[in-house]
């Protein structure tokens, strides 16, 4: 050793610019490791900050839910002045609508948030019907008002009315024959399917004379439309007086 040197195998090293070195190199690994390890409690140690989202309001308009319909024909039949009109029993939902009321003449008055349901009920037994109006956020009914029978909209319970009593007719009997039992009334409110043109089916149009001696003046009445599969028949012609519960029938042949 000569000088702080040492000689060896041919190879020569300064021994304290290599215990210098050695110590440096070890500085910067441990504060590397520091560094990662402070990285590590940064990613892994701390949650990320949870934002809730909270559900946009729902417009005036928008469409109704299953549970919004629930609700507001819940709070309609719960009303006292309802059940004034209608009573408790037999009563049907025919329809539930979102509505937007503009109250006063300043545009400001209108609110585009507040959710109010026209809900109207309706009962078959001495045909008398109701249009509530409903204010969900309030859980409340703002206003009742009697309709009558020719005001309320004819709907798939009084099809399947209508259907079941043609169905006991004995000229529609015969004029179905044994596939009389394989029709089905078409639900409005339920979407179509690609099966549905394969199945015999009945639908409704809703009939209103203006005839003062008919009395489909002021009944409701329905004609039912029978279709075998894609094709609609031409007969029977059954009408049905849902007001009195009369099935009248007729044929090409009888005219």
């Amino acid at each position: 050793m000569r000088d702080g040197m040492h000689v060896g195998d041919g190879a020569v090293f300064h021994i304290g610019g290599a215990m210098q070195f050695r110590s440096r190199v070890g500085q910067t690994i441990l504060a590397l490791a520091v560094l990662l390890g402070l990285g590590t409690t940064t990613l892994f140690g701390q949650q990320p900050e949870q934002r809730e989202s909270t559900p946009e309001p729902r417009g005036a308009l928008d469409p109704l839910t299953g549970d919004e319909e629930a609700a507001a024909e819940r709070i309609a039949r719960a009303d006292s002045r309802v059940k004034e009109v209608l009573g408790a029993q037999g009563v049907r939902l025919v329809a539930a609508t979102p509505v937007l009321i503009k109250r006063g003449e300043s545009p400001e008055q209108v609110d585009v948030r507040k959710r109010e349901i026209e809900v109207v009920l309706f009962r078959p037994e001495g045909e008398v019907g109701a249009l509530v109006l409903v204010n969900l956020q309030q859980n409340g009914v703002a206003s009742v008002q009697r309709l009558a029978s020719a005001q309320v909209p004819f709907t798939d319970d009084d099809l399947n009315d209508a259907f079941q009593l043609a169905l006991r007719n004995p000229q529609v009997q015969s004029a179905l024959g044994g596939a009389a039992s394989t029709f089905h009334i078409q639900r409005t409110r339920s979407p179509g399917t690609e099966s549905a043109a394969t199945e015999n089916g009945v639908s409704g149009l809703p009939l209103r004379s203006n005839d003062p001696k008919d009395p489909c003046s002021k009944h409701r009445c329905l004609q039912l439309l029978f279709r075998r599969g894609a094709d609609y028949l031409s007969e029977p012609i059954v009408t049905v007086d849902l007001t009195v519960k009369r099935v009248m029938v007729e044929t090409r042949r009888s005219q």
